[in-house]
């Protein structure tokens, strides 16, 4: 008898000391917190009192009280299973909150670190009046020189209707151009593309979706979004003379900086956008607006938000502006560079992204209305085309997601994700030449002539 109450007194002194120790493990970890703590412990047990009583009420959404008597019921069902239902709603919510804050997309990729193709070897010298171009420096010399320079050629196989010899024309004006650009150190814009889709199999079912897209999984693109007559009926040129703003340039993220970047706005997306600017200013007559607020010194959060403000004062006063550019850099994986080699300069590969104000979860998304996502998508389209055929592999895939991301001000709005954290800010500088020539390419419609109807 005497032994078992000792022993129901150890276990007794036992059980008071580990709850001794919880009591004070819990006042020790709660003790800097605004609230008391008998309020911090009252709250703890009506927690834990509901999750022994329904843990089903702990894991609704909080749209709950929209829901359907369907949907409520089918929850009913499962609220014996509480872990199931938690796992499926978490994921759910975290979904939802990475698309309410906008975030930029980080797209596995892989180490990629590609060099252009040279073509054909070396051919015959540039003649006289190419080498008093590059001694000059006159671009329009250079390029008239690198052009007379295969006009023989080009003329014979014009008249013989001999497609080999007239792709060796090609091939050996743009191999003239670029040596000519390699010895005056400028870039000069491709002449003629390096590839071309066939126009049949762009209209082949899919192709496009599976060729030119990467799709969030909280969005869905439509087949029918993505037709090539669709995207290449849209008319891209530019209506406004250059007499009047004709193109925004702005960043949402205007803290985005590259590998070795000084901390100086030149050598951020801000120093990047400020170079493109000029280009498409000095050598293809643009008027361009340089929009340089800063949205997200605090925060990227409601950098988006915020940035309408800016964005709508600049179009009030600028009502000819047509095309709109929201210039990022993306984030991706430390391991991941992007770079490819162009006319021996190292740039930084670029990406495309649209925008569809649809998402799986919601459908369209009437709160964040855009009523040019098939304008924006025909507008990326064409840059993308003509970027792969003039400029193979400088592009990454359009990556799509379900908001809308200010791309509804205007029908010719594009956001450029412009390399990563790991490029460097010369790599970003010199992808700035063929994007203002794809630019320019498109705005111009010198993306569709040969183009059949």
């Amino acid at each position: 008898m005497r032994i078992g109450i000792k022993k129901r007194l150890v276990v007794s002194a036992i059980l008071l000391f580990f709850f001794l120790q919880l009591f004070f493990r819990a006042v020790r970890d709660i003790r800097d917190g605004e609230r008391s703590v008998g309020a911090e412990l009252y709250e703890e047990m009506l927690i834990q009192c509901v999750r022994l009583y329904n843990p089903f009420w702990l894991y609704m959404d909080s749209d709950w009280e929209q829901r359907n008597i369907k949907e409520w019921a089918w929850h009913v069902l499962w609220k014996n299973v509480p872990i199931e239902q938690y796992t499926r709603e978490n994921d759910l919510e975290l979904a939802a909150v990475r698309e309410h804050m906008q975030g930029q997309p980080q797209e596995p990729t892989e180490l990629v670190q590609g060099n252009q193709a040279a073509g054909p070897e070396e051919i015959t010298p540039a003649m006289d009046t190419l080498q008093e171009a590059v001694r000059t420096e006159n671009m329009d010399s250079l390029q008239e020189a690198a052009a007379s320079e295969n006009m023989d050629l080009l003329q014979e196989a014009a008249a013989s209707e001999n497609m080999d010899l007239l792709q060796e024309a090609v091939i050996s004006e743009n191999q003239a151009a670029i040596r000519a650009a390699e010895e005056s150190g400028l870039f000069v814009p491709a002449a003629a593309p390096a590839a071309v889709y066939s126009r049949d199999q762009l209209r082949e079912a899919g192709f496009i979706k599976k060729t030119f897209y990467t799709e969030d999984p909280t969005t869905l693109l439509r087949e029918e979004q993505v037709q090539y007559d669709t995207l290449m009926n849209f008319d891209a040129t530019l209506k406004q003379d250059a007499s009047a703003p004709q193109i925004l340039v702005y960043h949402t993220h205007s803290q985005e900086a590259y590998i070795d970047s000084t901390g100086e706005i030149d050598t951020t997306i801000l120093g990047v956008g400020e170079h493109l600017c000029d280009i498409l200013r000095t050598r293809y007559g643009f008027n361009v607006i340089h929009h340089m607020g800063q949205y997200d010194v605090e925060s990227r959060d409601y950098a988006y938000s915020n940035a309408m403000v800016g964005l709508e004062e600049v179009l009030r006063e600028n009502p000819s502006i047509e095309v709109i550019i929201d210039l990022h850099r993306d984030e991706t994986n430390k391991d991941t560079h992007l770079v490819t080699t162009i006319q021996d300069m190292p740039m930084a590969k670029f990406m495309f992204f649209n925008g569809l104000s649809y998402t799986r979860e919601r459908g369209e998304l009437t709160s964040l209305p855009n009523p040019y996502v098939q304008d924006n998508l025909s507008f990326a389209f064409q840059m993308q085309l003509a970027a792969e055929e003039y400029y193979p592999g400088l592009t990454r895939r359009i990556y799509l997601k379900g908001y809308r991301y200010n791309l509804h001000y205007r029908p010719k709005s594009l956001l450029i994700e412009l390399g990563s954290q790991t490029n460097t800010v010369e790599e970003a500088m010199n992808s700035c030449e063929p994007i203002a020539h794809i630019i320019s390419m498109v705005l111009n419609g010198e993306n569709k002539e040969g183009e059949t109807p």
